[in-house]
């Protein structure tokens, strides 16, 4: 059996229908996934999952894979459970598979790499909780894979995902008109993906796993860059009144030399978040992808796909 964490999540809603129904255990924390699948209680924040003895034992003798989606995936600042999700839930993960002598497939992500690392200096909590629990996964006795998803967008045809991303919230600051300044260069690749497509990746892996291995789910040297994705937007945004023209590039060390210091606290935080999402962003060379027939194409249809759904999110929620 395959135990599923993260089912309710942005690439677990994604991955549920893609793996096999009748081997398939969701593991439950707040959110119930929409499933018919058999669905488990459970809290990898605790050791034996937060599961009695009995129970733990019980799921050990029945499961054989995991796939490990569930994280906390705020690159914002600091979160209070980070830590104990990211880290000590992988770690709690990692001692369930080694009691039922599962294998593990551990969904990471992308901007944890050191070989492929930011253009400048920069410090994430989550990118540093992420690269602890991938050195744990690597150093267990498990056999194991790892996929590393870029920037996770809503779905390539209909632009809807589960919880809204720091790719929604570079989108939402932009339209909105908060705050006139983009803190990246036009340049800059912005490498995203969408769910649907991260979800196939990990279901090959899952189907056909070569152990041991390290999957790169991102668009690599297709990636559009800030300024591409702003001329694939520029008649959306004149439809909602932006006109894009007015919007001020700088780089992220420009804006917090010359922008934040003077800037109202609230508006200062705003930014300050974008600035931080933008210097990881920012790399120094394109990431490798797995992702078969990536094509800039592609990726401006899943722009705008993302876009529709994000404004008709926004409507409906001004409408209740």
């Amino acid at each position: 059996m395959i135990l599923l964490t993260g089912a309710s999540g942005v690439v677990g809603r994604e991955l549920v229908p893609r793996l096999q129904q009748d081997r398939l255990i969701l593991a439950r924390h707040r959110a119930r996934p929409d499933s018919t699948a058999r669905q488990v209680a459970i809290d990898i924040r605790q050791p034996r999952l937060g599961l009695s003895e009995m129970d733990h034992a019980a799921l050990c003798e029945e499961v054989d894979t995991v796939v490990h989606c569930a994280a906390i995936t705020d690159m914002s600042g600091d979160v209070p459970e980070l830590s104990a999700t990211n880290i000590s839930g992988v770690r709690n993960i990692i001692a369930f598979a080694e009691a039922a002598g599962a294998r593990l497939h551990f969904v990471s992500t992308a901007y944890c790499s050191e070989t492929y690392g930011p253009a400048a200096e920069v410090s994430s909590e989550y990118v540093a909780s992420k690269r602890e629990a991938e050195a744990l996964v690597r150093a267990s006795s498990l056999e194991w894979t790892i996929s590393r998803p870029s920037i996770i967008s809503g779905h390539s045809q209909t632009g809807a995902i589960a919880t809204f991303q720091g790719f929604h919230l570079f989108i939402a600051t932009v339209l909105n008109g908060r705050l006139p300044i983009i803190p990246l260069e036009r340049e800059t690749q912005c490498d995203f993906i969408p769910a649907d497509w991260v979800a196939e990746g990990i279901a090959r892996v899952v189907e056909a796993p070569d152990w041991g291995a390290t999957y790169w789910l991102s668009s690599g040297a297709e990636a559009l860059t800030i300024g591409e994705m702003m001329e694939c937007g520029r008649e959306f945004a004149r439809e909602m009144g932006r006109d894009l023209n007015q919007v001020s590039w700088m780089s992220p060390q420009q804006v917090e030399s010359e922008i934040l210091p003077a800037l109202r606290p609230r508006q200062r935080e705003r930014l300050r978040i974008l600035v931080d999402l933008s210097k990881v962003m920012a790399r120094r060379q394109p990431f490798p992808t797995h992702v078969p027939a990536v094509t800039k194409d592609g990726l401006r249809e899943t722009l705008l796909a993302n876009l529709r759904f994000w404004k008709a999110s926004k409507e409906r929620r001004s409408e209740a």
